[in-house]
């Protein structure tokens, strides 16, 4: 059984290296957001970044795409290894030696404010983040860009240089909604390509605000 469930991702394809996320996770499968999948059939090596724990490495086998999800990532199929098992099941709260709740929609989130330019070739906006996780942000905008929308995001996260990667809409509020329901508006997005740099910078900035 899959679970929604957002962890940061690192694959390789020969020496080709990405930062993503999954957006769906099982004991022996993940769906990986990506804008450019691997070739189905194509075997990957990949780490998962577990809260709490060290990368889990894995080995898995890019299965074939299609419908509307070939345009949003690609499912990669675990190959057998007993021991990523237990830990991912542990992890799902899967096991009867679960000893928390999991938060299955996603990666811890702390409040934090810094700015946030996001957009496109056309047209880039500077707004604010109000929230962040190792998956995500919430950025705060009367104009939320359109739902599953793929977008340009960079960070201006303190005590650096600006780090950049892709991201997809995967939560909006308009401002209509936003008055009605007396919350922010804005856009969840989730990050589907990066680079190590934009990894390790985020990291650091987000162990900082939980306290590692």
């Amino acid at each position: 059984m899959n679970h929604p469930y957002v962890v940061p991702v690192r694959f390789a394809i020969g020496t080709q290296v990405v930062q993503a996320t999954t957006s769906a996770l099982s004991v022996e499968c993940a769906f990986i957001g990506c804008l450019v999948p691997p070739r189905p059939g194509e075997r990957i090596s990949m780490r998962l970044y577990l809260p709490g724990e060290a990368p889990l490495r894995l080995s898995a086998k890019v299965r074939p795409r299609s419908g509307r999800e070939a345009t949003m990532g690609f499912w990669a199929d675990f190959e057998p290894d007993p021991s990523a098992r237990r830990r991912i099941a542990r992890l799902l709260g899967l096991v009867e030696q679960a000893t928390r709740p999991i938060d299955r929609r996603a990666t811890a989130r702390y409040s934090a404010r810094f700015a946030v330019r996001f957009g496109s070739v056309d047209e880039f906006k500077r707004e604010y983040a109000t929230n962040i996780s190792a998956g995500g942000i919430f950025i705060r905008t009367e104009a939320p860009p359109k739902m599953n929308a793929v977008i340009d995001v960079v960070l201006e996260l303190p005590g650096g240089t600006p780090v950049e990667a892709k991201a997809m809409v995967v939560h909006r509020v308009t401002a209509e909604d936003a008055a009605r329901l007396k919350i922010e508006p804005g856009a969840g997005v989730q990050f589907v390509q990066g680079d190590d740099r934009f990894r390790e910078r985020l990291d650091k900035f987000v162990a900082e605000l939980a306290g590692d």
